[in-house]
């Protein structure tokens, strides 16, 4: 009978330390890379075809992995480690294309909500954006998805603290706003501004408003971290093969420094 409590007690603990997880994912490899270099006890476990890394990072654990490219991979891989795992909450990092006028390459932007952008319908007048659909089949009122309040402040917080590296001829700005979702890499300069224009979005991505749905569906608290490589404009391309690097690393810089600074 002794034995048996202390098997029941073990088995208690372990998944108390489980929930208590914060997750973190990012799309790519160099997103993900200064946090695996940075993490403690690491052990590695696969489900459902992704490899999710567990331990200790800032005092905090953590699980993280990568989720894939756009927004069908990244809500596959959040359902995945939201059923295995499920963790405290959750941040998404980055990088993105600026779109607010003054972003500049290595910019950062705070995600306080998240907007998918190509979910909708084409009639005569052209293509009008639709907030996302329940699972019982029913439409959210809203068209944004709202970040966690306290994730988004500790966010904010935590990036007073960061010493970020300087990609173009300024030190880099710290924005919070809108963060717009779709499946498309945007690299002209007339979309870039219209995404500012119609929704006030500061980032364009592929993948925070996915992550976003799942977590809001699930009652997960989450927030999306994002660090510009280029600009969403005609040498979009050229700019993030150049800077995704240095921006990943912005970014994860405040997943760091979050992490820190959690109790």
């Amino acid at each position: 009978m002794k034995s048996l409590s202390l098997v029941l007690l073990f088995l208690f603990l372990s998944l108390g330390a489980t929930a208590q997880r914060t997750a973190i994912l990012g799309a790519l490899d160099q997103e993900i890379a200064i946090l695996l270099d940075s993490l403690k006890e690491k052990k590695e476990v696969q489900y459902g075809g992704l490899t999710f890394y567990t331990g200790n990072l800032k005092g905090q654990a953590v699980v993280i992995a990568k989720s894939g490219v756009g927004k069908v991979n990244a809500a596959y891989s959040t359902a995945i480690l939201l059923d295995h795992f499920t963790p405290k909450q959750l941040i998404f990092t980055g990088v993105a294309g600026g779109l607010h006028p003054e972003s500049l390459p290595g910019d950062v932007v705070i995600g306080t909500k998240l907007v998918q952008t190509d979910f909708g319908q084409i009639d005569s007048l052209g293509f009008k954006v639709s907030p996302f659909r329940k699972l019982s089949g029913g439409r959210y009122e809203d068209l944004y998805i709202h970040s966690d309040s306290a994730l988004v402040q500790q966010a904010e917080a935590a990036a007073k603290k960061v010493t970020f590296i300087p990609i173009s001829n300024r030190p880099p700005r710290v924005f919070s706003g809108v963060i717009a979702t779709a499946d498309v890499f945007v690299s002209n300069p007339t979309t870039a501004s219209q995404l500012y224009t119609d929704y006030q979005a500061f980032a364009t991505e592929m993948e925070g408003a996915a992550v976003a749905h799942l977590c809001r569906t699930l009652e997960v608290p989450f927030i999306v971290l994002r660090s510009c490589s280029d600009n969403a404009n005609q040498v979009a391309r050229v700019s993030f093969n150049q800077f995704v690097r240095p921006a990943a690393i912005n970014s994860a810089g405040i997943v760091l420094q979050l992490l820190q600074s959690m109790d």
